[in-house]
């Protein structure tokens, strides 16, 4: 999330979002996303949730399945208000725009990457770089989640900058990486989990091959 007019929102509005999107219902996405997990020997599991929001999917992973979390999010008032909440987890909360992750030392540390309408906060020509750089931090045969509003532009909406995807414009990103990336992915459709929105969502699982 590059965009200071977007993480301006997110620091003004963090009370809201969070009392708006933390009782969204996702288990059937968590459990598409935690059955493609890797189980390489001798490695634990460890979750990065890129744009954790409201702290919702972070407790979920680190609670339900037992996994070490570590959840970063742009917004500083986000992670404090999830420091607070969930105190008592043991989730690593880390203040973090995305860009910064390249310079954090993490290749090859993570089973699974989780970017829950996260990237879609990130410009179509910026998308390359950044998703190569998020590869670099899986193990081999790691697999990592992302969800865009299904589309074909970039745009604001109010105060924050979206980047909507389809499979054309995903297949054109892959293109830019493919070499230097290889990876294995599946895409499908979703409808919007809120209800009374009419979103679809762009569901791309992604897998580092050896």
């Amino acid at each position: 999330m590059t965009d200071s007019p977007t993480l301006d929102f997110y620091n003004q509005h963090a009370d809201s979002y969070i009392k708006q999107t933390r009782n969204v219902k996702m288990h059937v996405l968590y459990k598409r996303f935690t059955s493609q997990l890797p189980s390489p020997s001798g490695v634990s599991q460890h979750i990065l949730d890129l744009g954790c929001g409201s702290g919702r999917d972070s407790f979920w992973f680190s609670n339900e399945l037992g996994v070490k979390v570590t959840a970063i999010d742009g917004s500083s008032e986000l992670i404090k208000r999830n420091q607070a909440y969930y105190a008592a987890s043991s989730i690593n909360w880390q203040h973090l725009k995305f860009e910064d992750i390249r310079h954090q030392g993490w290749e090859n540390q993570f089973t699974g990457i989780w970017a829950c309408a996260s990237l879609l906060h990130v410009p179509f020509n910026e998308l390359p770089n950044m998703i190569a750089s998020l590869l670099d931090t899986l193990v081999s045969g790691g697999v990592m989640y992302a969800s865009f509003k299904h589309g074909n532009a970039e745009r604001y909406d109010g105060e924050r900058f979206f980047c909507d995807m389809n499979e054309d414009r995903f297949l054109e990103v892959l293109q830019q990486i493919s070499t230097t990336h290889p990876l294995e992915y599946v895409t499908w459709i979703t409808a919007d989990q809120q209800g009374g929105r009419d979103v679809e969502w762009f569901n791309v699982l992604m897998r580092r091959r050896a």
